[in-house]
């Protein structure tokens, strides 16, 4: 009686609906600890939806391995498990390899498409839509998908020494992700290790790997790779190009009124914001601390790197566009979006850059030379 009273008062006054008072229940499990800054994102996508749907939509998001484990989020918000997921496409390459293209396009294909290029592709091109394709009709999941966590460029990783060719990278044991990312190290003659992000300090320390990768300055920061390494490199292919995408079960989705799909709709859309603008203000203040702090240092990456993983690139896309129709198709729309938007971005790209370097150079900021 009670909960009536307030309810037709909360109606009348229109004050916000409490969360008792929700008329639908989103559970989301995450692949990421409740540490991340992309917890934070979704923290955040999760607020936007309770607030835009005034309470008719209440939200909880889950830390890695709160309900599924990361590899069995698909599955379970497929099977209603838990009706929302997190990860990237790339973690079910196994499945299908097309996959890494929507997530992690290795060397922006080996044409030079960036981010930038990727998302609008997402959401103003067929991405998008290939995205649910390859959900709901190449892996037959009850799910719909949005790619609208950009994580990108991911840097190239951390060094015992400053290197300066190929033959040098070359004498290292490299930690890379698996998949065509690893393909391509050894294509060009870079012995590598796939592990989980745990035992990437263990097995320094070990002596398994010389070398790793891992995500960005803030997230590599919190593993501690500083603490083993001091030589960074920032500039790195194997994931230039990085997008995490939020599933929800289809058939919960579809139950919505068209309202409330559009509020989904457009905190998703504010996610691929909030995530853009945290990547650089967590990841700018982890490289200050990272260089200021933990007398890290930050080199360029050889041309001689860029020329030989980006001309190997397209020789192992072809490899699994030529056995799988599917792949083939995204990697044709991506390809032909990238002869679009490839011009344009390098000279607006190129000109930050140059605004970048000439205030460095200038001596804007002497401490990180």
């Amino acid at each position: 009686m009670l909960r009536s009273i307030a309810l037709t008062l909360v109606l009348v006054l229109g004050m916000a609906v409490p969360s008792w008072a929700a008329k639908y229940e989103l559970k989301i499990q995450t692949a990421v600890p409740n540490s991340s800054m992309y917890f934070q994102t979704m923290e955040r996508l999760g607020k936007d939806i309770q607030d835009l749907s005034n309470g008719e939509i209440s939200v909880e998001i889950y830390p890695d391995g709160a309900i599924v484990k990361a590899f069995e989020i698909l599955d379970a918000v497929s099977e209603g498990i838990v009706n929302g997921g997190m990860a990237w496409t790339h973690y079910w390459s196994g499945k299908h390899p097309a996959g890494l293209l929507f997530a992690a396009p290795t060397a922006g294909l080996g044409v030079g498409l960036d981010q930038a290029g990727l998302l609008s592709w997402a959401w103003e091109g067929d991405g998008g839509k290939l995205l649910n394709q390859y959900y709901q009709k190449e892996l037959k999941y009850d799910i719909k998908a949005w790619l609208c966590i950009p994580m990108g460029p991911e840097p190239f990783g951390w060094f015992p020494k400053e290197f300066n060719n190929m033959n040098d990278l070359k004498a290292m044991k490299f930690r890379s992700p698996p998949g065509i990312p690893a393909e391509t190290f050894k294509a060009i003659g870079m012995p590598v290790v796939s592990m989980p992000g745990s035992e990437i300090v263990p097995s320094a320390q070990r002596g398994v790997i010389d070398a790793a990768e891992w995500i960005s300055p803030g997230d590599d920061l919190f593993l501690g790779l500083a603490d083993v390494w001091k030589h960074y490199y920032l500039q790195g292919l194997h994931q230039a190009l990085s997008i995490g995408d939020v599933y929800i079960n289809k058939t919960w989705y579809d139950s919505l009124p068209k309202h409330l799909q559009a509020v989904v709709e457009v905190a998703m859309k504010a996610c691929v914001a909030n995530q853009i603008n945290m990547n650089v203000s967590i990841n700018s203040a982890a490289l200050r601390k990272l260089v200021l702090e933990k007398n890290v240092k930050l080199h360029d990456t050889p041309q001689e790197y860029f020329t030989e993983y980006m001309a190997a690139t397209p020789k192992i896309l072809q490899k699994y566009a030529d056995k799988n129709a599917f792949f083939k198709q995204v990697l044709n729309s991506l390809e032909d979006w990238a002869k679009m938007t490839v011009p344009y971005e390098e000279k607006v790209s190129g000109l930050y850059y140059k605004m970048a370097k000439t205030a460095l150079d200038t001596g804007m900021m002497k401490d990180y030379k």
